[in-house]
């Protein structure tokens, strides 16, 4: 069934509501799929978006939200990135019907109370988008973004399976499970009578929460009438035995696992300053940097819904699939025994954006031809504005320091003479990220050293 959403755009989605065979359910599931215009026509291959709602969010909360739809169709309609597709992936699970008024979320486990969620997604869901639509069937094209409860839902998956998905992104999301225990007070106030605590999942939102985490966590079924295993006991204490069960499926471990597997991930998160969940968030960013796992953590000013879901989505998007900017650069071939040492890149930016929203501070050469640089080249001045290419349109020049960008080659193996990608890649004022590649050609590559060390110091 086709979805038709009214908004003003400038390219015109559709949304299709899907069903398919899980066979680690036993069930038919739905999901609600995002495709571009001209999908139907183009005959190409698309990356994918899989996103994931949270506490409240059932299937097409988002996708048949015409904000959230508007906003995908003005970018890839804008040119400002490649099209893609997005899927919404129903996660929501009823483990203690009819106590509860609407499902909760199943935070993608295989647990003997919810079921083989974990499984269903990764292998049912996934080769079933692939198979069913024109898809890069590959992990460096599949993404998988979870917003608040669904942190931890995307980022288990991601980490647990980071040969199906290459990029984890997350929104105000509650990533990391050991913060949890600050919210022990707050469960136990919905509990006036106690101790002892007579805890039940509809007492209130905070006994909903917890009995929705250890549904997926510590389930058991032997354990009547909800059949799970609280890690606090009825005297309000921490029961440290059901709490090794419950904190063993710590994103911290997995993230650690992954590590030790020689699995990689690229990481996006965004979190507002005023958001009573962003240490979920920090907590894990903190791990993160224990174990030397590189991340972006984006903190903007808001707090858990404002600013709105789609309006933040430019920022993960982005992450992934980069502002279509473009870049010419100057000289085109790189001579070392030439006095001028510098190289000018002319970047404009995709569709109605201006480049005097480029946070200049941000802009760095990062790759040649495709592989990332150990040693990003900064920027040294952009701040001068034209329109080069006389097509109407301001252009923002910048200036890299040329003996590094040969060093740079020399280190990537680039031969004499041998025509090279160089990347530069940044951020807008608002938080999104941009990229551009351009050719280059270096000559007189001997002596790399003789420029002297990385420096100078990126002045603008």
């Amino acid at each position: 069934m086709a979805l038709a959403i009214s908004a003003p755009a400038l390219a015109g989605g559709t949304v299709e509501d899907v069903t398919y065979y899980s066979d680690a359910l036993g069930i038919e599931k739905t999901a609600l799929v995002y495709l571009p215009e001209g999908y139907e026509t183009s005959g190409e291959e698309y990356q994918v978006v899989y996103f994931i709602g949270g506490f409240g969010c059932g299937l097409g909360n988002w996708c048949s939200t015409p904000e959230l739809v508007a906003e995908l169709d003005s970018m890839i309609g804008g040119g400002l990135v490649d099209p893609f597709i997005l899927v919404e992936v129903d996660q929501l699970v009823m483990p203690f019907a009819p106590a509860l008024p609407f499902p909760v979320p199943s935070f993608l486990t295989n647990s003997e109370l919810n079921g083989n969620q974990e499984t269903a997604l990764v292998e049912d869901l996934v080769p079933w988008i692939d198979a069913t639509y024109r898809t890069m069937a590959d992990r460096d094209y599949r993404y998988i973004f979870g917003r608040s409860a669904a942190g931890y839902s995307t980022t288990r998956v991601a980490l647990r399976h980071s040969d199906v998905f290459g990029g984890l992104g997350t929104q105000v999301g509650t990533i990391a499970m050991e913060p949890q225990v600050a919210a022990v007070p707050m469960l136990l106030a919905e509990y006036p009578d106690g101790p002892p605590y007579d805890f039940n999942p509809a007492a209130g939102m905070w006994s909903m929460y917890v009995f929705a985490w250890c549904a997926a966590m510590t389930p058991n079924m032997t354990n009547p009438p909800w059949y799970v295993d609280l890690w606090i006991d009825q005297d309000g204490n921490i029961d440290p035995e059901v709490a090794a069960r419950y904190f063993a499926q710590s994103n911290s471990r997995w993230a650690a696992e992954m590590v030790a597997a020689g699995g990689s991930l690229d990481i996006f998160m965004g979190g507002g300053d005023q958001d009573f969940y962003l240490p979920f968030t920090t907590y894990f960013a903190n791990d993160l940097d224990q174990l030397g796992i590189p991340y972006t953590l984006q903190i903007f000013h808001g707090d858990h819904d404002n600013p709105p879901m789609w309006e933040r989505l430019k920022s993960h998007v982005t992450f992934f699939m980069p502002l279509n900017a473009t870049v010419e650069l100057s000289p085109r071939v790189i001579d070392r025994n030439n006095w001028w040492p510098l190289v000018q890149a002319t970047i404009e930016l995709p569709g109605d954006l201006d480049v005097t929203e480029i946070e200049t501070m941000t802009l760095a050469i990062t790759g040649i031809n495709g592989d990332d640089l150990d040693h990003p080249i900064r920027a040294l001045v952009a701040n001068e504005i034209t329109d080069l290419n006389g097509n109407g349109r301001d252009d923002l020049n910048v200036w890299f320091w040329n003996p590094l960008v040969v060093r740079a080659a020399v280190a990537m193996g680039i031969e004499e003479g041998e025509p090279f990608d160089v990347t530069i890649e940044g951020e807008t004022k608002a938080g999104w990220f941009l990229a551009a590649t351009d050719e280059q050609t270096a000559v007189n590559m001997a002596q790399p050293e003789a420029w002297g060390p990385w420096w100078p110091i990126a002045v603008r």
